[in-house]
């Protein structure tokens, strides 16, 4: 198996060529954006970079022939390589070894030696090529996969969207299988109805009448838990003409205390803090005439056990209706998957999306509902307190994830 480099404008200029090349069983290993060398490229876009992985032999011979008639545009595509981390270290090339037979090499103790370290250097190349051969079936997956007419590019934008692309490609194939099915529809209705049913509907606060409701908000520090809260705030009490009260459980920082007075007199809603979880059940028989109560959480790093504990206390106390994860799209999708780990021993949340003006693919988004398996609650789209955050739209998410 040989490894490849593609260098093309975008993701799709790059998968026309593997697939005129290498075909459907080329292994896409990596990509990532890379500068052109030189003065004159400095204030170019970034190309697209491809590791594309490959056995030689499933290489039609009539493909390799148009190979050499029509040799590609040489920044396009590079000689297949073995990247350089995984290769043997060699000083120099060996040299080259002449046939001898048996005889000639115990009489020749120079021609032994050449032999013998040629066995070690191929089988060193052999064990290194075990372990890449190890490694591709481990990450292989249907990157080149034969989809039916229209489903391709959309793969592609997706991918280019930041969508995973095992996500992706699982998506990709539910399409394939229903086109199967039903030769009326297209692959972009089919497509756009997936990424919907992936998205899922909006679940906002409900409020009922007369009933009080308790939200409480979780999430780790930077996320704009206390932000959001305010802004859910004042939509209801503005907007929906609700009776609404906060309190804050976040001693640590003086900064969110502050925030959460100011806009409290703003707002002429009660705005209670505790130090401790034995002061919260004094705090909700104090506001048991609000119609509802936010209860702000101080936010930690993921994998705290004292936080773990604190929570878990203030959910056995405050037995709430609703509670909101807060998560930012303008961060990793590693960075996403911690966090959605580390407040897995809550039993059920929704998420609070925020951030989401703050990038502008919003594959990241479907990513973490598909990897968090939970519904969204709102998103928040700016820092205006109250307008910059709504309830999840997936129609203008599937959009722009399609457009």
């Amino acid at each position: 198996m040989l490894v490849k480099r593609y260098i093309a404008k975008d993701m799709a200029a790059a998968m026309a060529d593997i697939k005129r090349e290498l075909g459907s069983d080329a292994v896409i290993l990596s990509n990532q954006a890379v500068k052109q060398k030189g003065i004159k490229n400095l204030f170019k876009k970034p190309m697209l970079e491809v590791m594309v992985a490959y056995e030689p032999e499933k290489v039609p011979f009539r493909r390799v022939l148009e190979q050499q008639r029509n040799r590609p545009p040489a920044n396009s595509i590079y000689a297949p390589q073995i990247p350089q981390q995984a290769a043997p270290q060699q000083e120099e090339p060996p040299e080259p070894v002449k046939q001898a037979s048996s005889a000639d090499a115990e009489n020749n103790p120079a021609t032994e030696e050449k032999l013998k370290a040629l066995d070690k250097r191929l089988d060193s190349l052999d064990n290194m090529i075990s372990g890449f051969i190890d490694k591709f079936q481990m990450v292989k997956r249907d990157v080149t996969y034969d989809y039916p007419d229209g489903i391709e590019p959309i793969v592609v934008k997706l991918i280019e969207n930041q969508v995973r692309e095992e996500l992706a490609h699982n998506i990709a194939r539910d399409a394939s299988a229903i086109l199967g099915r039903q030769s009326d529809a297209t692959a972009g209705e089919v497509m756009r109805q997936l990424l919907l049913e992936q998205i899922g509907a909006a679940e906002p606060i409900s409020h009922k009448k007369f009933k009080r409701r308790v939200v409480l908000v979780l999430g780790p520090t930077g996320v704009g838990k206390t932000t959001s809260i305010v802004k859910l705030a004042a939509n209801f009490s503005i907007k929906q003409k609700k009776k609404v009260g906060i309190i804050n459980t976040d001693s640590y920082r003086i900064g969110a205390q502050e925030q959460l007075r100011t806009f409290g007199d703003i707002l002429d809603m009660p705005v209670k803090m505790i130090y401790s979880n034995e002061e919260l059940p004094d705090a909700l028989t104090e506001m048991e005439d609000r119609d509802i109560v936010f209860i702000d959480t101080a936010g930690k790093k993921p994998g705290d056990e004292a936080q773990h504990e604190e929570i878990l206390g203030i959910l056995t106390i405050a037995e709430p209706d609703d509670v909101l994860l807060c998560v930012s799209l303008a961060t990793s999708f590693s960075s996403m998957r911690e966090i959605i780990d580390a407040y897995g021993f809550t039993d059920d949340y929704r998420l609070l999306v925020t951030k989401l003006d703050e990038t502008k693919y919003r594959g990241m988004l479907l990513n973490l509902i598909w990897y968090a398996k939970r519904r969204v609650a709102y998103v928040t789209t700016g820092q205006t307190v109250p307008d910059d955050i709504e309830p999840l739209d997936p129609e203008a998410i599937a959009g722009e994830l399609l457009s």
